[in-house]
């Protein structure tokens, strides 16, 4: 029983050496991977800070200096570290209100450059981000309206009105910032389509005018009738002048007054062969006093008098020739004498009677319309509506004239090339 006593203590006692052992080597385990943590986790915050992770490097090795004060180069990084993740939540702060303030006057691109570099900053609690990811969705929205509008005033300036109208018409139906502005341009559209549909509306009716009055001059008296009532039916500015051609339409086609008697040529018993003789010396005597007209009514009577009379045949052509131009002789004296009336009747009469020279005669009588104009102030646009008449009426009568420059104004001059070239003075 004394040796089992023994045996039975040497037992114990290897047990509890053995017990002691395995307690020290797992203690120097522990205490070695503890060691071992804390230097990776120094590692992490060196990488972190060469990384500019401030924040982060600031928190490892706050908790590596609680842990271990003095470990290492700790006390080299730490205050730098969390001086900088700092200054990164103020420089957020500083941002934001910068980008907020160009926002609000619109500065758009540099609001935009503060708000994009303050939502790139590392940061593991940013105050601000949420706001400056609205307010950058907010200008991208701006931006791409502000792009439409630019567009659309470019399509404007051009007078592409309708796909400018439909650009506006967007912006407006958004409500941003421009919607007021697309809204205005929107009315501008409206008044420039109505006051171009009034323009080409008035420059119909100055067409048929002019129509009107060529007819009138070719005397189509029953095609003028009608164009000039349709203008009076309308009502434009040309009805005063259309009611006035009617009236002379009126007077042209009335019947002609019942001629009285015809008186014998001679008395009876005079030689009719004496009595042509005398009448071809007064028909002389009446060309060199300038009545022409008067010449070739006696130089007809001498003819039917006395038919083998050789001599009246050509007295009569060159004094007929000579009475017909007359009215655009006298038109053109009184045409420079100031006496438009007298010029407008003389011309009127010479183009009647189809005279050779009708272009002239539908340039000076433009010309006399024009000088009226021009007399008024340029506010008697009648005046001028007849005078472009004349001048296109010329030119498809005669590609071929060229206008007396030298004796008509610049101003008349410039008017009739306009109207020649078919655009509107």
């Amino acid at each position: 029983m004394i040796w089992c006593k023994r045996c039975s203590r040497r037992i114990e006692l290897g047990r509890a050496i053995q017990l002691g052992l395995a307690a020290a080597v797992s203690l120097f385990a522990f205490a070695a991977s503890a060691q071992q943590t804390l230097e990776d986790r120094y590692q992490r915050a060196i990488q972190s800070f060469n990384e500019a992770k401030m924040e982060d490097a600031c928190d490892d090795f706050r908790q590596i200096e609680k842990e271990s004060p003095g470990y290492k180069d700790v006390h080299t990084y730490l205050n730098p570290a969390c001086d900088s993740a700092k200054r990164s939540y103020e420089q957020e702060e500083r941002l934001y209100k910068q980008g907020l303030e160009l926002f609000k006057h619109r500065k758009l691109d540099e609001a935009k450059q503060k708000f994009t570099q303050g939502r790139g900053l590392m940061l593991r609690h940013p105050k601000f981000r949420a706001e400056m990811d609205d307010y950058l969705k907010q200008i991208e929205t701006l931006a791409r309206e502000e792009s439409l509008y630019q567009q659309a005033v470019q399509l404007f300036n051009e007078g592409r009105d309708t796909e400018a109208a439909g650009q506006f018409g967007q912006i407006e139906q958004s409500k941003g910032p421009r919607a007021e502005d697309a809204r205005s341009y929107l009315k501008r559209i409206k008044e420039r389509q109505d006051t171009a549909g009034a323009k080409a509306e008035a420059e119909k009716d100055q067409q048929v005018f002019y129509e009107a009055v060529r007819a009138f001059n070719e005397k189509r008296y029953q095609d003028a009738k009608t164009l000039f009532q349709a203008l009076i039916q309308k009502g434009g500015p040309h009805g005063t002048e259309a009611q006035s051609y009617l009236q002379r339409i009126d007077e042209a086609l009335k019947p002609p007054a019942p001629s009285a008697p015809k008186k014998p040529l001679i008395d009876p018993g005079k030689d009719p062969r004496q009595f042509a003789q005398q009448l071809i010396a007064n028909a002389r005597a009446d060309e060199s006093a300038g009545q022409y007209a008067t010449a070739v009514e006696k130089l007809k009577t001498a003819e039917m008098l006395d038919p083998a009379n050789r001599e009246v045949a050509g007295l009569l052509e060159a004094a007929q020739g000579m009475a017909d131009q007359e009215p655009l002789r006298l038109g053109l004296e009184a045409y420079y004498a100031g006496k438009f009336d007298q010029a407008e009747q003389q011309l009127d009469l010479y183009m009647a009677n189809h005279g050779r020279k009708i272009a002239l005669a539908y340039f000076f009588r433009g010309a006399t319309h024009a000088s009226r104009y021009f007399l008024s102030g340029e506010r008697d646009t009648h005046q001028r509506d007849l005078a472009v008449a004349d001048f296109r009426a010329l030119r498809k009568d005669s590609r071929q004239f060229q206008p007396p420059k030298q004796y008509v104004s610049p101003k008349i001059l410039s008017l009739y090339l306009q109207s020649a070239g078919g655009s509107s003075p």
